[in-house]
């Protein structure tokens, strides 16, 4: 169904919770074994809606927006009701209603999922998967992910960006529940300001997306969910601290303020790094001090016939102090002191989501919009970038059935991006307006549940690039029950944000030299992929190939080489492109062991120059082993990561004769949790062999002479790092 696909992309409630379905499987335990169990009773409570499980004690149920707690019934065993709220696939184990013990119900959390019967090929990274590392933010949760890296952009302010097939963070869409947010003023260190607390899951779609999402998606999407008011998560609290000084504390709260209709949750976090570390002996701080305060308040509305309203506001405040280790707050940014940098940013944002869906649950409309307020001040060394971003964007997107068997189905509908930013460098004003209206239609033909084919196209009409059209084309087969092949193609455009996204290269003896305030990038993506799943010793396996091309029209070149004493931001004179391979498999060879294996080769070119040549400081390889073990009934859990970093091409500025190259290297995180009926307890390590990059600050004895850079980053910066965390958890009944 057209709402089906739509929903996946727009996740948002309303419509989902209309639409998807709980899968599982029953079990009963006999004699300390469990076994399937057919003809268990499986029905909404309250409701004459059930299922019946079949022979492989297996079952699907249709999930609506008023039903959430799930009875399990059967001759002989004792039934159990729980509470679901996001469809997802359970693993249900009933005991006999002879014995005296307690029924012991587990929710299956498959860490990261990867769907079989969704059109655009979509790993959702849920609760579960987040735990296995400390994840104090976004930027901190894909350690375990094999198609997304997260690397330090600098060695003085903490930034990082993230890496998808092969290419820079800005290529992918990055959103907060569908709606664009950590764009603008937000790229350098937005990933720093979503808590992993926070985050109910985290969706990571390759190549083009839907048309419904905008124009922006090159590379990928990653799209963020904040945990709902109504959850059920009545209290949680998180802390969090490190032999590093990095200190951390998580509060969330709901409240059902009107029966199961109206809802409100209010989330608060806090954090800082309060030490001072120079382990590699530069004279310069590993890692910033820093301190975040951060609330949310978050409100929703349903009135269980269709209609559903969310409204919410964010406020952000954060203050970074980084450089020479005895560079102070209260020096003046001077030549005759210590080289310093301050980021001071003040940050307020706010949405709204409404939605209903028609009686006859063929028809949905969907308004969905934020706002943000954007500051910034701050300096590298004796230079000062000050900006402001004010920023609206709304979407109005209408989806229809176009028959009772939804084989053909039609969306459609409206958006409207503005975005003010303001800046100040050199002493120039950068101010410039885009305002953006677009429209978009997309058409999807399911004639059966094993092939798919949508078919999207947009216009946008931009007040500084004219008119640029946007078509996107994906199509699923499911060959049968093992096997989904998916191919996909579209095109993709984005305004880079010239000085904004790219002020951490700032942190060096180089000027910037650039000629306009922003450009618009274009490039078509192409990609392929092949699923299996199937039984290996009567143990789910499952296996994923894919590729990915990205072929570059127009692009902004960051041109670390050609002169010796700036660095050049302009557009792409010849060929740019990134292909991508990437192979991985999971399995369970021993009951509650998790193993992921996974492969990724990377070739990304850019005419840097005039010269053809491999983009500079990205690893042509990632491998990835992770071990994830829990103990019976899930007391303990046990996870271990080992990266392996293929070597890349160092920029021709600091390569020496013989050394044009960075090494592989590996990285290792471990991590133990001790659960409780309320919480728990993790400790845990970062980096175990303690590698770091040699020399991450060139120059680091006279930052203010030639020859000084502290961008040219591609390993880790920061050493062994120990963990330890409290989680305090009360839900509602």
């Amino acid at each position: 169904m057209i709402k089906q696909f739509l929903f996946l992309f727009m996740l948002f409630p309303v419509i989902i919770q209309a639409q998807q379905s709980v899968k599982g499987v029953v079990l009963g335990k006999d004699n300390g074994s469990e076994n399937p169990l057919p003809g268990v009773n499986v029905y909404w409570e309250g409701t004459t809606q059930g299922v019946v499980s079949d022979s492989n004690g297996a079952f699907e149920i249709r999930k609506g927006n008023r039903q959430h707690m799930l009875v399990f019934s059967f001759v002989g065993y004792n039934s159990q009701t729980i509470h679901v709220d996001e469809p997802d696939e359970l693993k249900v184990v009933l005991e006999p209603n002879l014995e005296i013990e307690e029924v012991t119900v587990v929710q299956k959390d498959r860490g990261t999922y990867l769907s079989a019967m969704s059109t655009i090929k979509m790993e959702r990274i849920g609760s579960a998967e987040l735990h296995k590392a400390a994840c104090c933010n976004l930027a901190e949760s894909f350690e375990t992910n094999p198609s997304v890296d997260v690397n330090y952009s600098d060695a003085v302010t903490g930034a990082k960006q993230i890496r998808l097939l092969g290419l820079d963070g800005v290529y992918s869409q990055l959103q907060v529940e569908n709606l664009p947010d950590l764009r603008g003023l937000a790229t350098t260190f937005g990933l720093n300001y979503i808590p992993g607390p926070w985050m109910e899951s985290i969706q990571v779609s390759k190549g083009a997306s839907s048309v419904v999402n905008g124009y922006e998606s090159i590379a990928g999407q990653i799209n963020a969910e904040i945990k709902k008011p109504d959850s059920g998560e009545k209290l949680f609290l998180n802390g969090y601290t490190s032999t590093h000084g990095r200190l951390e504390f998580n509060g969330n709260t709901n409240l059902k303020v009107y029966k199961d209709m109206i809802s409100t949750s209010l989330l608060v976090h806090a954090s800082g790094q309060t030490m001072r570390n120079d382990d590699n002996g530069d004279g310069f701080m590993d890692e910033p001090l820093y301190s975040q305060f951060q609330v949310s308040n978050r409100w929703k509305f349903t009135n269980y016939k269709g209609f559903m309203t969310q409204v919410g506001v964010n406020v952000l405040m954060e203050d970074r102090l980084g450089g020479q280790m005895d560079f102070e707050k209260e020096m003046t940014p001077s030549v005759n002191n210590p080289y310093g940098i301050s980021i001071k940013t003040n940050r307020v944002s706010g949405y709204l989501k409404s939605g209903i869906v028609s009686k006859d649950q063929r028809t949905a409309v969907a308004l969905l919009s934020n706002f943000t307020g954007h500051k910034t001040n701050s300096f590298y060394g004796i230079t000062d970038y000050d900006a402001s971003e004010t920023r609206f964007y709304g979407n109005l997107i209408i989806t229809r059935d176009l028959d009772e068997a939804s084989i053909h189905a039609l969306n459609g509908g409206f958006s409207f991006l503005h975005d003010d930013i303001r800046e100040s460098l050199y002493a120039t004003n950068l101010d410039r307006k885009e305002s953006v209206p677009g429209i978009f239609s997309e058409y999807t033909f399911k004639p059966s549940e094993r092939l798919t084919f949508m078919a999207g196209l947009r216009a946008d009409f931009h007040n500084i690039y004219g008119t640029f059209v946007t078509p996107r084309m994906h199509f699923r087969f499911k060959l049968n029950d093992h096997y989904t092949f998916r191919a996909n193609a579209g095109k993709g455009y984005r305004s880079a944000n010239i000085i904004a996204e790219n002020n951490y290269l700032l942190a060096g003896y180089r000027s910037l030299n650039f000629t306009d305030k922003s450009m618009l990038e274009e490039a078509w993506n192409y990609g392929v992929s092949f699923v299996q799943d199937y039984k290996l010793w009567e143990r789910d396996l499952q296996i994923n190939a894919e590729y990915f091309r990205t072929d570059f029209q127009s692009q902004l070149v960051v041109d670390r080489e050609t002169l010796a004493d700036e660095i050049i931001l302009s557009p792409l004179d010849g060929k740019s492109f990134a292909n991508s391979l990437q192979v991985d498999v999971r399995y369970q060879p021993i009951e509650r062991l998790d193993v992921l294996l996974a492969y990724r080769w990377n070739d990304t070119k850019q005419t840097i120059g005039g010269e053809l040549k491999e983009f500079p400081l990205n690893s042509r390889y990632k491998g990835l082993i992770n071990l994830n073990y829990y103990t019976n009934l899930k007391k303990w859990m046990f996870d271990y990561t080992l990266q392996l970093n293929g070597g890349g091409r160092l920029p021709d500025n600091i390569a020496t004769p013989g050394n044009t190259d960075f090494d592989p290297f590996t990285v290792m995180n471990a991590q133990v949790t001790r659960y409780f009926r309320n919480g728990s307890i993790y400790l845990g390590a970062e980096n175990l062999t303690n590698f770091t990059q040699p020399n991450p600050v060139l120059g680091a004895t006279n930052p203010w002479s030639p020859g000084f850079d502290a961008t040219n980053i591609w390993g880790p910066v920061v050493g062994r790092k120990i963990y330890l965390g409290v989680r305090f958890n009360l839900n509602y009944n």
